[in-house]
Order: structure tokens, then C-alpha cells, then sequence
């Protein structure tokens, strides 16, 4: 059985040990990943077709190491000297490419993620830092242009374990071995990390996916299909497809992936792989997949942070029709450009020598670009005031934590009044400092990051990095709360009234209150965007074409807020939503008064760069003269 790991080239179909098959398989896994990222409605089970990609790399690879091993000409530094030609440059452009346009394109804290994510994908550990990911202010999951670098990661880390095992063991021991580790692994996954509720970390843990590897490693191993007849082939590809199928059509992110249920697609790839010479494999093994199945490593480079940055760009996940048009051409315009100048080149490749020279050009171009986008991404648009881009400093404020007395105002003879609340409600420290300072009265506030600190919050529903904070901040408002005679609860309602559980707590936090008669006010949502106006700032800053696009979710939230403070006669409900402050024309005035700060700064920043060059230039001619 001999087989090359090697992507064809588009005029190398016919070379001698392909299977063109199997890049038929990888323009399907391909082709539904793709069609997954563009709308999760599509495929469903779209997401598979990382899977697919693994079943068939462990396949390859088990391929090739074992004939090798078996012709004893199996070179393990060769191994990895072919893996690294292979997957490196090419992932090294993409990444010197996206980090110059997320240089240009992102805002600083968006940036500062980006760097982060960027680190880990250079060494290949990004499945590590994308599985501990979450903060309330970084960006979206489909904003995140090197999210799909965790398989590659996987992947790499992957290489760096089986070729050993398979190398050093003799093969009746790698025949038992392999399939003892896949009942062994899955066995960890469902019942160690799924019992723990560990679901991201499974999802880009390494052990989690090494299953799906060792299934296409144990078609390569037992020689699967080898003695088939062509009726029994045909049936269990027939088989295979049915499982594909129907992983792609009907599983959801929801069923919790990897796992047990993974193996429905990898058995049904595995299925595939080991069928040859029927319909499907001459199906697969048409020109036009055999053609995309070759683009398919740069396919999957370019697709998603193609796609996530035009979404950080709209600011919505579903993307008109035009904007999907771009996304298909402009990816498989990448991808064949990637194809022809990177991959190619560097496959040929034959000696250390050669690709050294190759590895160095490379280098040049690549690594200066990587380094400096942080240079650029502070400087190529005036940055925009701190006041101006968050509410208060974290170090400063009651907002997921205790810090000092959490008080703010200006003194006065009264007890504090007690606010609790989420980010809409640490918003309002600075203000109160204001209006306390005005009136001589004090606010207690104390927030948490989607979290309103009342008893019965349904905390579960936070994010997993997000829930210890908000337990500690319920334990630390309920000292307060029975001596407070004045309690005030401000909330981003339009995402806390979609728990019923929320509601449920919040009218009996209400009815308590009323019945200790304490005065409550509940302060209504201010208006919202569905536009980030930092990044419209920006974009408009670099001369893009930008719109600001309101969001009205929160009127029906406020109202449902209303409905409940109506039936107690202690709770009084506040709504500034019809303020002039947050009319459009208002708005205009703030992005004006933007612009007059930064412009103000740009020209400052000159004066002082031509004052310090003039005195540098006169103070030269001095020691000159």
C-alpha cells in the first residue's frame, strides 16, 4: 500500500499512489466546514468536517510511517521535516497577512486579544488558550480571525506523539494499542470531562480529539478493506457515506462534541477511506473535488479569518448576500494563491539545505509584519480618550470584586443607599460620585460582569469565567441589603429578562423589599446599539464607509421591567430613555466631539514632534559649531 501525505498539485492528479478519493473527502469536509462558518443553519453538522480532516491525517500519516517502517526507510526526522514544509509556511503568511489587516482594522483591546491568540498560534497551542477563553470584553466568537487554529493546533501536537509510538512498536503491538486508546480516551472524555461539564476545554483538548486520529491510524494499521470483495466495499462505503450524511445534516454544537458522538462521522470517514473502487470513491475522485480537495489545507486557512473579519467589520454574524459573494471569492482566491506561491514551492522542496534558503525569504517577509502590527495598530489612528471607552477602571470599582467600601458620592449624614446591578449598573459609579458630591448623599455599588447580585440569580447561565465573581458578589451584597433602606437596581434587561429564572428572582426581590417597606428604584435600560461605536469610530477614522444601527430590544425589556414594579407601591421605576442624550442627532454631537478631541491631539502630538526636532536640530548645530 503506498501513499503520499502530499495535497496533488493541479496537473499531478495522475501521479502514481494518490488517492484521489480522499481528496475528494477533504473537498467535502472542506466545502462543509465552509458552509458551516457562513450560516450554522445551513449544515448543521457542518462543523464535522473538522473531524474528517483529522480521520483522514491519521490515516495518512499511519500510512506512511508503517510502509516506511516496513521498507526500513522510515526517517523520523524526515517525518517531521516533511510535516513542518507542509503546514508552517503557509499558516505563517496567513498569519502575517490577517495580523496587518487586524492591525489596521481592530480597536486596541480588541487588538490586545488578537495578539494574545496570535502568540499561541505561532508555537501551535492555540486549542490550550482558545479552551480558557472568555472575557465580557473581548470580541464574539466569530470575531476572532484565529479561532480555527486550534485543529492545526491539535493537529501539530498530535505529530509529536504517534509517529514514536508507531516507530518503536512492533506492529501486532500498534494493532492492539490503537483501538485500546480509542475505547480508553473516549472513555475519559464522556466520563471525566463531560461529568465535570468541562465542555469547552473538551472541545479543543487534545486527548478529547486524538480518537478521531487513531480511528483513521487503525484503518492504516489493520489494513481495512485491503481483502474486501467489491460488493462488500461498496456496501460498507455506502455505509459510511449514510453516517457522514447524516453527522453533517442532523448533529448540532448542542449534542456536546467530541465524545461518543464523534464517532459517527470518524467511523463513517474511516468507512469511506477504507472503500475503494466503487461508485462513491469515483465519485469523490471527480476533477472539480479532486481540485478543491487540493486547495483544501490553504481553503482552511483563509476561510474563517476571511469570513470574521468581515464580520468585525458589518458587526453582525449574518451576512448579506453581496458580503457572501466577496467571502467565496475572496477565500478561494487566497486559498489558490496560497496553493501556487507557498505550499508548492516548499512541498518540492527536497533537501534542509534548499529550504533553509527558501525558510529564510520567507522569514523576511513574514515574521518584520508579525512583529510590528502592534507598532501599527497604536498608531495609525489617534487613540480614542480612556473616559471615552469604558465606564470606570476596573481597579477602582466594585465590578466582579470588593474594593474598599465600594462608596461612592459626597458624604453626608445619611446611610448609603445600596445599588446593585451588571455593567449597566457600574456605569453609573462616576456618575454617582457627581450627583453624590452635588446632593451630599453616598451610593454602595456593587456589580458583576452580567450578574445582578440579588438572591436566586440564575447563575448558571453566565459564562463559565463569569460565575465565581457573581457568587461572590451576591455573598457580598446581602450584608447590605437588609440594612439599606434605599436600594437601587440598574440591569442590561434585554439579556436578563430572557431567563425566566431572572424574572422569578427579581419579583421576589421586589416583593421583599416592599414588604420591609424599602424604597427601590429601578432604573430602566438605557437605549442601545447594535453597532460597537469605538470600532465606528475607528473605521470612520481610516476613512470606511460606517453606519450606526440602533437596537430596540431594549423598549420591549424595559417594558416587561415596568409591568413587575407596577404591583409594589415602594418600587418606583426611572426611564431616561427619552432623552435627548440618546437621540440620534446626539449622537452625532458625540462622534463631532470625538473627532474635535483626536484631531486636537493629532495636531498637538505635531507641534510637539516639529518643537522637539527643531531643538534637537539646533542643539546638533551647536555641538557642530
Amino acid at each position: 500500500m503506498t501513499l503520499t501525505a502530499e495535497r496533488p498539485g493541479v496537473a499531478g492528479y495522475a501521479e502514481k499512489g494518490l488517492r484521489h478519493d480522499i481528496q475528494g473527502l477533504r473537498a467535502i469536509a472542506v466545502l462543509a466546514v465552509m458552509l458551516f462558518h457562513m450560516n450554522k443553519e445551513w449544515l448543521p453538522g457542518g462543523f464535522v468536517g473538522v473531524d474528517v480532516f483529522l480521520v483522514i491525517s491519521g490515516f495518512l500519516i499511519t500510512s506512511i510511517i508503517l510502509d516506511r517502517k516496513e521498507s526500513r526507510k522510515f526517517d523520523l526526522l524526515g517525518f517531521y521535516w516533511g510535516r513542518l514544509k507542509r503546514i508552517l509556511p503557509a499558516c505563517y503568511v496567513m498569519l502575517s497577512a490577517i495580523s496587518t489587516l487586524a492591525a489596521y482594522l481592530f480597536i486596541s483591546k480588541d487588538f490586545e486579544f488578537y495578539t494574545d491568540s496570535l502568540e499561541s498560534s505561532l508555537y501551535f497551542t492555540s486549542n490550550q488558550y482558545f479552551s480558557g477563553f472568555g472575557d465580557y470584553f473581548s470580541p464574539s466568537a466569530h470575531e476572532l480571525p484565529l479561532l480555527h487554529t486550534w485543529s492545526l493546533a491539535v493537529e501539530m501536537q498530535f505529530y509529536l506523539i504517534l509517529p514514536f509510538l508507531l516507530a518503536w512498536l512492533p506492529l501486532r503491538w500498534v494493532k492492539v494499542m490503537i483501538p485500546t486508546l480509542i475505547v480508553i480516551l473516549t472513555a475519559y472524555v464522556e466520563c471525566v470531562l463531560r461529568v465535570k461539564g468541562q465542555q469547552q476545554e473538551m472541545y479543543f483538548s487534545l486527548l478529547a480529539r486524538a480518537p478521531e486520529f487513531l480511528i483513521g491510524s487503525m484503518v492504516a494499521a489493520l489494513r481495512l478493506g485491503e481483502v474486501w470483495s467489491s460488493r462488500f466495499s461498496s456496501f460498507m462505503g455506502w455505509a459510511g457515506f449514510i453516517l457522514l450524511a447524516s453527522s453533517l445534516f442532523f448533529i448540532k454544537e448542542s449534542y456536546g462534541f467530541p465524545g461518543v458522538i464523534a464517532l459517527i462521522p470518524c467511523v463513517g470517514t474511516a468507512l469511506l477511506i477504507a472503500s475503494k473502487n466503487n461508485l462513491l470513491s469515483r465519485f469523490l475522485s471527480l476533477t472539480i473535488l479532486v481540485w478543491i480537495g487540493g486547495l483544501s489545507y490553504s481553503l482552511y486557512l483563509w476561510h474563517w479569518p476571511v469570513l470574521s473579519i468581515m464580520r468585525y467589520y458589518v458587526g453582525h454574524y449574518s451576512l448579506e448576500l453581496p458580503w457572501l459573494m466577496a467571502f467565496v471569492l475572496m477565500t478561494f482566491a487566497t486559498a489558490w494563491l496560497s496553493f501556487r506561491w507557498i505550499e508548492t514551492p516548499f512541498r518540492k522542496v527536497r533537501t534542509l539545505a534548499a529550504g533553509g534558503k527558501k525558510a529564510a525569504m520567507l522569514s523576511l517577509g513574514v515574521f518584520p509584519l508579525v512583529f510590528l502590527s502592534g507598532h501599527v495598530n497604536s498608531h495609525v489612528v489617534d487613540p480614542v480618550p480612556t473616559e471615552l471607552t469604558r465606564y470606570a477602571s476596573q481597579s477602582e470599582i466594585c465590578h466582579g470584586k470588593i474594593i474598599g467600601n465600594c462608596v461612592r458620592g459626597g458624604g453626608g449624614d445619611k446611610p448609603p443607599a445600596l445599588l446593585l446591578g451588571d455593567s449597566h449598573g457600574a456605569q453609573l459609579n462616576h456618575f454617582f460620585d457627581v450627583v453624590g458630591a452635588a446632593n451630599k448623599f453616598n451610593v454602595r455599588i456593587i456589580t458583576g460582569s452580567s450578574c445582578v447580585p440579588i438572591v436566586g440569580f440564575d447563575v448558571e447561565r453566565l459564562p463559565k469565567w463569569a460565575q465565581s465573581a457573581c457568587l461572590a458578589q451576591i455573598d457580598a451584597a446581602k450584608a447590605f441589603i437588609d440594612s439599606s433602606d434605599a436600594i437601587i437596581l440598574a440591569g442590561m434587561w434585554q439579556y436578563q429578562t430572557q431567563s425566566a429564572a431572572f424574572m422569578a428572582a427579581f419579583d421576589e426581590f421586589l416583593s421583599s423589599a416592599n414588604a420591609q417597606g424599602k424604597n427601590v428604584l429601578v432604573m430602566a435600560q438605557i437605549p442601545m446599539f447594535a453597532s460597537n461605536l469605538l470600532r465606528v469610530q475607528r473605521f470612520g477614522s481610516l476613512g470606511l464607509p460606517v453606519t450606526v444601527e440602533s437596537n430596540n430590544e431594549w423598549q420591549q425589556a424595559n417594558a416587561k421591567i415596568a409591568k413587575i414594579t407596577d404591583k409594589y407601591p415602594s418600587v418606583s421605576f426611572v426611564d431616561f430613555s427619552s432623552s435627548a442624550f440618546f437621540r440620534a442627532r446626539h449622537l452625532e454631537m458625540i462622534f463631532c466631539f470625538i473627532r474635535i478631541i483626536t484631531t486636537l491631539m493629532r495636531w498637538a502630538r505635531a507641534i510637539m514632534e516639529s518643537l522637539l526636532y527643531r531643538f534637537l536640530k539646533s542643539l546638533s548645530f551647536e555641538c557642530w559649531w
